[in-house]
């Protein structure tokens, strides 16, 4: 065989090769592309919903620091009542 034609063939298959490379590169690389929007969208998605329960969280903790003294002072009541009641009853037992 030929050395020139050994040289051809050589050539051939590996620019076949380095083609069907580049086309298995560039197809990975618009699949990358793909993956890193898809999780570019997830990330600004889970980014406003923690903002939301952020500020929900937050009116919440404002409800609760307004109307926790009312809270308290209805439980101090119950507990200020709960208190009378068993000595009362200590009383009434002892009699």
């Amino acid at each position: 065989m030929d050395p020139f034609f050994k040289q051809d063939i050589f050539f051939f298959i590996t620019s076949a090769a380095v083609i069907i490379v580049g086309l298995l590169v560039s197809i990975l690389i618009v699949y990358l592309i793909k993956i890193a929007k898809d999780v570019k969208y997830i990330t600004l998605k889970a980014k406003n919903q923690a903002d939301i329960i952020g500020e929900e969280l937050s009116d919440l903790r404002d409800n609760i620091k307004e109307k926790g003294a009312a809270v308290s002072h209805w439980v101090s009541f119950f507990n200020n009542v709960y208190k009378k009641s068993s000595k009362n009853k200590k009383k009434l037992n002892d009699d």
